[in-house]
């Protein structure tokens, strides 16, 4: 089957994209790799693909290495029981591999990485939490049931949401880079070519729905190391009863781990592909230890 994710960077890093992995056990955690210097690792949302940063990672190629990693069930990485600690010890696994390393962690992928952090500070070297999320913003959410695998996840009553979710934001990707269209749709689509992957999207935030608590219980025992960190909130289509909560809320989390907090008014969620070159700005602020 043909690496469409690998052809997309590859595409975007002049020839010089590789794929690698790593075994989990008898399973296989991949990510795709370019360029040289200080290591920056990109974790992506939840039902994201990591080629969500391209635009990101071609600013950064000419002057990182950069790790586009998916976690277990995304892209190519093999899929696993989707837990808590499974995503951290992954996460933290991929960092042993290739770090100490900048990780720039996207709305839940954010979280993913703070959590990492609090475990291993060793392994990394600053954040760039992009819209991260925090467990605060689901303490009066409604339980989302874990899909019935037992049945194909295309009966699944949300299977047609995210599938036309995943082409929106594709269509977004391919804006985002203005270069490469075609292969970053194909990319995109591979992330949703599979039963295994489709159940991953869907079991995703029921899974981070039943692990609040203990999300909040990591954050009062974690301990912030003295590394840069830049967080940046996006307000463009939040709704706005909803903003200063938010900016509150990552306020705090600058507070507590002296990060400098930037408020993007004019970026919606996905900063990557709204503001890449912002992101790339940040990152090399943080991998020059200057914020």
């Amino acid at each position: 089957m043909t690496d469409r994710a690998l052809a997309a960077f590859d595409a975007l890093a002049g020839g010089a994209a590789t794929r690698r992995e790593l075994d989990r056990g008898g399973r296989a955690l991949r990510w795709i790799e370019a360029g040289a210097g200080p290591s920056v690792l990109l974790e992506a949302g939840a039902m994201s693909p990591v080629v969500g940063y391209a635009a990101v990672f071609r600013e950064l190629v000419a002057d990182f290495r950069v790790i586009a990693y998916d976690r277990a069930g995304y892209g190519a990485s093999d899929p696993a029981p989707l837990s808590l600690d499974l995503q951290v010890d992954d996460l933290i696994a991929v960092l042993e591999e290739v770090g100490p390393a900048v990780v720039v962690g996207h709305s839940w992928g954010g979280l993913l990485a703070q959590l990492a952090t609090w475990s291993r500070p060793d392994l990394v070297s600053g954040l760039v939490l992009l819209d991260p999320s925090h467990e605060t913003f689901w303490r009066d959410a409604e339980p989302e049931p874990h899909p019935d695998r037992t049945r194909p996840p295309a009966d699944d009553p949300r299977a047609k949401d995210v599938l036309t979710f995943s082409d929106e934001l594709a269509a977004d990707i391919s804006r985002s880079v203005k270069a490469k269209t075609h292969l970053l749709t194909e990319a995109c689509r591979s992330c949703l070519q599979t039963d295994d992957q489709l159940f991953t999207y869907l079991d995703e935030l029921p899974m981070i729905l039943d692990h609040v608590d203990e999300l909040a219980a990591r954050r009062t025992r974690g301990v912030w190391p003295k590394i840069p960190i830049v967080v940046l909130t996006a307000t463009k289509g939040r709704p706005a009863e909803f903003t200063p909560q938010v900016i509150a809320v990552q306020d705090s989390l600058a507070a507590q781990s002296g990060a400098r907090h930037q408020v993007v008014p004019d970026s919606g969620h996905y900063l990557h592909i709204d503001r890449p070159d912002l992101v790339a700005e940040c990152i090399q602020e943080v991998a020059s230890g200057t914020s």
